[in-house]
Formats: structure tokens, C-alpha cells, sequence
């Protein structure tokens, strides 16, 4: 064991540029296996919705709507990008969704960097609470020379480059890098740059692209309000973030509104959004018309899946399939647990500028469990996130083992029922529904270790 934590901790040491050479590396590997395998497998490698995105391009370049072709459900801009698979290469797209892999690890690398130097700073100068960091830039190069802070950057990277999950989202030709790189990007802005619009901007573009963003819209927001600080607790394990004094003024304060009114920084990151959605939806819009608007997104808005997938409400869905018309309360509890939640968050860690990626991560994670639809590659998003925050939420080892184990099992429990319903055609949609409750159960489990351990 000794052996292994040692090349371990070899192989993280190394440079960041060889991390991201060999992330690199692999996921090519990966993407001409999968060609191999397509050719040879009854069973493929590729993603379907890889061949979707690619007949999705076809109509386009044949100057058609890419909404011609069914099960189409993302933005026009999607089919136009991959457009090349058609005249260079059929594996373009998929070199191009690695590429976004990397760039996400570059990210990563960056937002992580500054948020532990701000965070290390304050820590040293023992201040709990400020508004700006007096003296902090003068002080990071002194910081960034010592190998044990690079050593705990490189760990974050690696949670993300070297993920089987993320390596085979990517090269099995699923595009969920792209938006998980557009929400970095957002977050790099803000707090390694402070370019408030060009961070709208990122942001529109995000939304553009995947609607689940807009979940974030609040907390960044309130990042930039008069009232968030700088605040950290230490000295006393037991004390978190929780007990700060921004949160504690979250609380305290009954008229929330006045968080609300917006302040220079707020208006410039609230123009670059609503310029950049607005742009990308017209020209989408007046070029394929309700098409663009309902499958792109009121059809995720509204989305079944009534077969078998991970969520809570699955069966419920399964059981009123055949109803026309659905209660409005029956909708409202639906999302409801939700909502609430996400507003908590954005309120909570919000207001806290050494908070804003838990915040993040923790409404990721809220939108993801509790959504009427989950599947595995819904994870990415928070596997994506969950690198920012991972060196300050400090879960003992043996609860960390405990959960993924956990968390495995329950989905290899939940693959037993859905193996016998997809190719036995056996009615297992009960005990489906009861993995579903306990693989629901594990994620909250995880959600409320994450706080708890948060510092």
C-alpha cells in the first residue's frame, strides 16, 4: 500500500503540462479504439447521440433544418461546429469534445489556484472577514513556490482528467464537456479576471447551450452584491463555513430584496447575458423558428422518461403516462423541493466570495438528483464542479470509501431490474422504482457530507 501511495504521489508531482499531454493521449487512444470497435462490435462504442449530431449537421449543410432529423435536441450551434465530421473526418467531433476536456482541466487548474491562494491568505493573516484583500497579489508568487500547493492543484486536475467517466463521455461522442467548459469559463472570469461582461457573456452562452445553467444565474449574482464578503473559518474543526458572518447576515436579515438591487459590477454581468442569449436565440429563432424554441429547450422543460432512468420520479411518470392532463399541484411538488433548495444555496454560499464554486457544485448536484430525468452522464456536470471545492470539504477517509462504495452498489443494484425489463421483457418497473429511492437516498447522503464537511 505504501508502494502504491508513493508512485502515486510520484505521478501527481509531475508537471501540469504532462498531466494534460497524457489526458490528451488517452482519450485519442480511446477515440480509435471506439473506431475499431464500431467496426468490428455488434456492439458499438460510439455514442447515439454522436450519429445524431452528425445527421443533425448533414441537414444543415444540405441547407435543411437540423431539426429534420428526430431526437434532434440541442442548439443549431452543436450541428454547425460539427459540420467537419462530414467533410474532414467522421471522428472531428470527437477529438473536438477532448479537446474541450482539456480545456476544462486548464481551467480547473486556474479558478482552483486562485481560490486556494485567497483562501491560504487569509488563513496566514488570520482574517475572517473583509471585503477586499489588502497586500493579497503581492504575496501569491511567495505562495505558488511551495510544491505542496502545486501538488494539491495537480490533485484536482486529475479528479477530472483521468476519470473514466469524463474520458468516455468524450470519446464516445457526447458533448457535455463543452457546457461544463462555458460554465468554468464563467466562473474564471469572475473571480481569477473580474471581467464582469465578457462573464454575461460566458454565461448567455452556457444557457444557449444547455439550459441547466441557468440554475447558477442567482448565486453569481449575488457574488458581486455590496453585501458578499470574503469569509472563511479555521482553528476549530467542527466550525464551517455555515457559521461565517456572511451567512449568519444571510439569516438575519428578513428583507432579502435588498440583496437584490443590483450595483455596477451586477449590471455589467447582467448586459452580457441577457446581449449574448438574446443574439444566439434570435438568430436561432428567426432561422429555424418554434422548432429551435421547443426542442432545444421547453422539450427538456417538459421531458418524460417513462422506460427506466435513475430518478426519484420515474415511476410516478411511468403510472400517469396515459394521463392527458397532469395537476398543476402534482407539478408543483414535483419541482418545488427543488427550487427551494437552490434559492437556500444561492443565498447561503452566495454571499460568500470563497463560496461561490460549493455553491455551484451543491446546485448541481440538487438539480441533478432531484430532476424528473437522470441518467449517468448527467454526473459529468458535477464531476466537472466538484474539482473546485474538493481540497476544502474534509471528509474523513473511511465516510469517503463508505458513500462511493455506496453509490456503486446502488447503481449496479438499480442495472439488475433494468437488465431483466430492456432485454427480458420483464414488468420490473416496481423494483426499479425502489433501487431509484435508494440511489436518491445515497446522493442526499453525499449532498449533506459535503456541507457538513465543508470548512
Amino acid at each position: 500500500m505504501k508502494m502504491f501511495l508513493k508512485k502515486l504521489h510520484n505521478f501527481s508531482s509531475l508537471n501540469f503540462k504532462y498531466h494534460l499531454l497524457l489526458g490528451l493521449l488517452i482519450r485519442i487512444l480511446f477515440v480509435i479504439y471506439g473506431t475499431y470497435q464500431d467496426a468490428t462490435s455488434t456492439v458499438p462504442y460510439t455514442d447515439i447521440d454522436y450519429k445524431v449530431f452528425t445527421d443533425a449537421s448533414r441537414h444543415m449543410l444540405n441547407n435543411r433544418s437540423p431539426y429534420a432529423r428526430h431526437t434532434y435536441r440541442y442548439p443549431p450551434l452543436l450541428a454547425m461546429i460539427l459540420i467537419p465530421n462530414l467533410l474532414l473526418h467522421h471522428a472531428f467531433g470527437k477529438f473536438l469534445f477532448c479537446l474541450f476536456d482539456i480545456l476544462v482541466a486548464i481551467l480547473i487548474k486556474k479558478i482552483v489556484e486562485t481560490n486556494l491562494l485567497k483562501h491560504e491568505y487569509m488563513k496566514r493573516k488570520e482574517i475572517h472577514d473583509a471585503r477586499t484583500l489588502i497586500g493579497y497579489d503581492a504575496k501569491q508568487k511567495r505562495i505558488l513556490q511551495n510544491s505542496k500547493f502545486n501538488l494539491k492543484i495537480n490533485y484536482c486536475v486529475i479528479l477530472w482528467l483521468y476519470n473514466p467517466m469524463t474520458i468516455t463521455i468524450s470519446t464516445r461522442g457526447n458533448c457535455d464537456a463543452i457546457p461544463t467548459f462555458l460554465v468554468l469559463l464563467t466562473l474564471y472570469l469572475l473571480q481569477n479576471k473580474e471581467m464582469y461582461f465578457l462573464s454575461g457573456i460566458a454565461h448567455g452562452l452556457s444557457v444557449y447551450m444547455r439550459l441547466y445553467p441557468l440554475i447558477y444565474s442567482l448565486t453569481i449574482f449575488l457574488f458581486l452584491s455590496n453585501f458578499s464578503l470574503y469569509s472563511i473559518a479555521y482553528g476549530n474543526s467542527s466550525k464551517t463555513i455555515l457559521n461565517s458572518f456572511s451567512s449568519r447576515t444571510a439569516f438575519q436579515v428578513k428583507k432579502y430584496l435588498i440583496y437584490l438591487l443590483p450595483n455596477l459590477k451586477q449590471l455589467k454581468l447582467i448586459a452580457g447575458f441577457f446581449i449574448s442569449l438574446s443574439i444566439l436565440v434570435g438568430i436561432s429563432y428567426h432561422l429555424y423558428g418554434y422548432d429551435f424554441l421547443h426542442e432545444t429547450y421547453l422539450y427538456h422543460i417538459n421531458r418524460k422518461d417513462i422506460r427506466h432512468n435513475f430518478s426519484l420520479y420515474f415511476y410516478l411518470q411511468y403510472l400517469s403516462a396515459s394521463i392527458n392532463y397532469q395537476s398543476f399541484w402534482l407539478k408543483f411538488l414535483m419541482v418545488c423541493p427543488q427550487l427551494v433548495l437552490l434559492i437556500a444555496f444561492s443565498f447561503k454560499f452566495g454571499l460568500n466570495k470563497l463560496c461561490l464554486n460549493f455553491s455551484i457544485l451543491l446546485q448541481t448536484i440538487v438539480f441533478v438528483v432531484f430532476n424528473s430525468v437522470l441518467t449517468s452522464q448527467y454526473f459529468v456536470w458535477i464531476i466537472g464542479i466538484l474539482p473546485l471545492c474538493v481540497l476544502r470539504i474534509k471528509i474523513p477517509t473511511r465516510i469517503v470509501v463508505s458513500l462511493a462504495v455506496a453509490w456503486v452498489i446502488a447503481q449496479l443494484m438499480w442495472l439488475v431490474p433494468a437488465y431483466y425489463l430492456e432485454f427480458k421483457g420483464h414488468n420490473t418497473f416496481l423494483f426499479i422504482w425502489f433501487q431509484c429511492v435508494s440511489f436518491y437516498c445515497i446522493n442526499i447522503a453525499i449532498l449533506g457530507r459535503f456541507i457538513k464537511y465543508f470548512v
